[in-house]
């Protein structure tokens, strides 16, 4: 079994990128034959680059993101990449639109992670497209229960199949290790680092500073809730005076960020806010490390929302205790309680009694990011789900044994499932074989 996988920028500063190289790395330690389709000049993971079956298609992001021009620009491409391949996968949501109109009789995958498995049914322009996308489906693979609940009815049936995402936990962990020189010491040093051009500056701070912080990282957008967050540190910070708020990440809207330095302003936190802008891998594994708790407060922006929220998980692995917020992919990765709080979508003053409590209770701080390393899964886990989904759909009988490990890389545990109950995975679906897929 060969299978084509399609998607955006192969790079880990944004979501997509992220995802999909965690995902394609563990596909290979998998031993998946496979073909990859990605704007290969923008692609920064150099292993991926150079592989020898890797094609170009233009990129939804930053080049053909009208649907038009992109079926335009990547159909015949995707039509001759599928020589030789038994599936098809999309693992960004728009690639699905051409694939589907080129597949044939082949099977069809697709990915769904956030706003763009679901605002597209918004739009007029864009709804036909996504709906001849989806039913032509084989499977839909929403990464988080949220994602799923927000689909329209008809594709929330038996052939729709959550596989959530995963963490380089070796990294996360071990590397973490190595970075802090410590283990589970909340408020130790942090680092920043030089910005890309057009970043926010970066401010420097030293090696090892005295004073905890709580941290974020996500791009600079409103739907990450960096105004809710903001408002919770006011509230923090008048009460813990030596805490700092530390946000890692570029920028992707200018005038909310100016929103944000104003109000930085406003609340006289010029001196405990730091704006990392974008850091390095290492530098982010350690950030993780020596923050006292992680929290990022998404809410929901036009059906702009957070599907998952892989950092959530990063920070988890680091041992951290986190903080999310309900209404988003954060009540799939957060088991309130458990490995952190979850609070309800837009409420600073809950925020702050949570992130206050971590603070004010280092041994519940250390439980949270324990569970939270048990509870955490590595890619290996999510591939190894796909796999099944992929042989089950072409018919090929699963190869022996076994259930999914339950330590992740490095010796670390993993589960999942909602609220702290032991991980369900996806059952195979009874007759829906090849013979009976019912093309349309």
């Amino acid at each position: 079994m060969r299978v084509l996988l399609i998607t955006d920028t192969l790079a880990p500063t944004y979501g997509w990128g992220r995802y999909a190289i965690g995902l394609i790395r563990a596909l290979q330690r998998q031993g998946l034959p496979f073909r990859l389709l990605s704007p290969v000049e923008l692609c920064v993971a150099d292993d991926l680059r150079l592989l020898p079956e890797h094609g170009s298609v233009t990129s939804f992001v930053t080049e053909t993101r009208r649907i038009t021009r992109l079926v335009a620009a990547n159909a015949l491409r995707i039509r001759r990449a599928l020589a030789g391949c038994d599936v098809v996968h999309c693992l960004t949501e728009p690639y699905a639109i051409p694939a589907a109109l080129v597949a044939g009789r082949k099977p069809l995958f697709v990915t769904l992670h956030g706003t763009y498995a679901v605002r597209p049914f918004t739009r007029w322009r864009e709804r036909p497209w996504y709906e001849l996308a989806y039913r032509r489906a084989d499977r839909l693979l929403p990464v988080s229960e949220f994602t799923r609940s927000l689909l329209p009815a008809p594709f929330r049936g038996p052939k729709t199949q959550v596989i959530p995402e995963g963490v380089d936990v070796e990294r996360f962990s071990a590397a973490g290790e190595r970075a802090s020189g410590r283990e589970g010491k909340a408020g130790g040093a942090g680092i920043g680092g030089p910005c890309a051009a057009g970043d926010v500056p970066v401010e420097a701070h030293p090696e090892a500073p005295d004073r905890p912080y709580l941290l974020s990282v996500g791009p600079i957008k409103r739907r990450k809730g960096y105004h809710v967050s903001l408002e919770a540190f006011a509230r923090v910070r008048a009460a813990r005076p030596d805490v700092e708020y530390w946000i890692a990440g570029g920028t992707d809207d200018r005038a909310f960020l100016r929103q944000l330095q104003q109000r930085i302003a406003e609340l006289g936190l010029e001196h405990s806010v730091k704006l990392l802008g974008r850091v390095s891998d290492d530098e982010l594994v350690r950030l993780y490390r020596q923050c006292a708790a992680f929290w990022l407060l998404p809410v929901s922006d036009d059906l702009q929302f957070e599907g998952f929220g892989l950092v959530y998980w990063e920070a988890n692995a680091c041992g951290r205790p986190i903080v999310g917020s309900r209404g988003s992919g954060a009540e799939d990765a957060v088991a309130d309680g458990e490995n952190g709080f979850l609070v309800p979508n837009g409420d600073a003053s809950a925020a702050a009694a949570a992130a206050l409590r971590l603070l004010g209770d280092p041994a519940l701080a250390a439980l949270m990011g324990d569970a939270g390393r048990r509870r955490v899964r590595p890619w290996d886990d999510a591939a190894g789900l796909l796999m099944a989904q992929y042989r089950q759909v072409v018919g090929i009988a699963p190869s022996p044994p076994g259930p999914l490990s339950h330590k992740g890389r490095g010796g670390v545990p993993c589960s999942t499932g909602r609220g702290g109950a032991p991980p369900s995975f996806p059952s195979p679906i009874v007759g829906e074989g090849p013979g009976v897929r019912g093309r349309r």
